[in-house]
């Protein structure tokens, strides 16, 4: 682009491009595609004129919809004094640009407007332009009429032309106006919403000029009550001390896309992602726990427990001060915690767990002092030692078996099956003596 967007520009700056060469500026005004006055090149007016109107920008010109109409009253009267094809194609045509100039000037209408309300700085300019924009609004509504007029005195005719291509024309034609003078209503509200605002931006503006001019005169405590208005309100940005205003985003709005998209973008800026690519960890060795199977292979954790459930302790005190056998070692502080939270999970329904918590110092082997908070875990009521019977039942069973042994030897000396002789369940009554015949 030579020039951007910018009307003209100096000479100097077009050849200090690279792709500029002179040969090529003086091709560029031969053509008349360009012309320069005075080292300031610009486009042409016919090129400028093509570019607004394929934009649709530029200044609004209500000519061309009253030429296209009075094209149309000339073909239409033409037509009916000879019938020839080519005023019926003058017609079509007449009524095809009519449409489309008239929506093109309806929307740069609008568009100038709001560009007018938003950009100009001067009130006094921005109010005159207003009003010429709300005159060029009318006499596009007058034109809009006197189209729709000629259409409806020239329905007859056009019922008489039997052309399907005519009959469209006419139609879209009738839509279109219909459409752009709603339009146009609409953009009246709008011209007079946007007076009705710089009226009153400006009377705002011309009480501060006048407050500024007290001020700067040191007058404004005097001759006005500025100072108790203002002590009177109390809006935020009068308080010397702001507090920061926190909300909490929802968390709806973190699960879908766009707060993923937020939240990554406020991670990327706090450098949170870093550490999250990282390489696959290697494969494992083989044999890589085999240490630690023999150690819980050679521990009998069973009976430690069934010990731990005969014992007036906690769990963990128990565990931390068991003298284990000589075949196990001496295991170190991190091994008996581990196993305090092993037997935690596997004999969960022979433990009774309180809501007391204890805590310990330690020194590691960095020597570095540390804390462990444990629960405090004790045997639970209801549950038995499965693998140490009770005592009077011990008894019982070792005179039970004894009985037993000697009535074998018995029925063994004299040739008889002890499958043959019953098992003296009772060994604490007196049973007279049985005499076995000899065979």
């Amino acid at each position: 682009m030579l020039f951007g967007n910018k009307d003209s520009i100096n000479k100097s700056e077009i050849l200090a491009r690279a792709d500029m060469t002179d040969e090529k500026l003086e091709k560029l005004v031969m053509y008349e595609i360009i012309h320069e006055n005075n080292n300031i090149i610009g486009l042409d007016d016919r090129i400028t004129t093509f570019i607004e109107e394929f934009l649709e920008i530029g200044e609004v010109t209500t000519s061309f919809i009253n030429d296209n109409i009075q094209s149309l009253s000339e073909n239409l009267k033409y037509y009916r004094i000879d019938s020839n094809p080519k005023f019926l194609r003058s017609i079509k045509r007449s009524l095809k640009k009519i449409n489309s100039t008239t929506s093109r000037e309806v929307m740069k209408l609008h568009k100038n407007i709001d560009d007018t309300y938003k950009n100009q700085d001067n009130y006094v300019i921005k109010l005159q332009e207003l009003d010429k924009y709300k005159r060029k609004r009318d006499d596009i509504i007058n034109l809009i009429k006197e189209s729709e007029q000629i259409i409806s005195e020239a329905q007859g005719f056009f019922n008489t032309v039997i052309d399907a291509e005519l009959s469209s024309i006419v139609l879209d034609l009738r839509y279109t106006l219909v459409r752009n003078r709603d339009y146009l209503n609409e953009i009246q509200s709008q011209i007079i919403d946007y007076i009705n605002k710089i009226q009153y931006q400006a009377a705002i503006y011309r009480k501060i000029q006048r407050l500024k001019e007290l001020k700067d005169y040191e007058e404004l405590k005097y001759k006005t009550n500025f100072v108790d208005v203002v002590a009177s309100v109390h809006a935020l940005m009068f308080n010397k001390t702001r507090a920061a205003l926190k909300g909490r985003i929802s968390l709806d709005f973190l699960h879908s896309d766009h707060g993923y998209m937020l939240t990554q973008k406020v991670a990327q800026r706090l450098h949170l992602l870093r550490n999250t690519f990282r390489k696959p960890a290697g494969k494992m060795e083989s044999g890589f726990d085999d240490l630690n199977r023999e150690e819980s292979s050679s521990l009998n954790i069973a009976g430690l427990v069934d010990k731990f459930m005969l014992a007036n302790s906690d769990l963990f005190q128990f565990v931390l001060k068991y003298k284990f056998p000589e075949q196990v070692g001496e295991l170190s502080l991190e091994k008996r915690i581990s196993l305090y939270v092993g037997i935690c999970i596997d004999y969960d329904n022979k433990l009774s767990y309180t809501d007391k918590f204890g805590k310990m110092d330690f020194v590691n082997a960095r020597k570095q002092k540390q804390r462990v908070g444990y629960a405090i875990i004790h045997p639970a009521k209801n549950a038995g030692v499965e693998s140490q019977p009770p005592a009077e039942d011990s008894k019982k069973a070792g005179r039970q078996q004894a009985i037993a042994d000697h009535k074998e030897e018995a029925v063994v000396e004299n040739g008889l099956s002890a499958v043959d002789l019953p098992v003296d369940t009772e060994p604490k009554k007196k049973r007279r003596k049985s005499v076995i015949p000899k065979a």
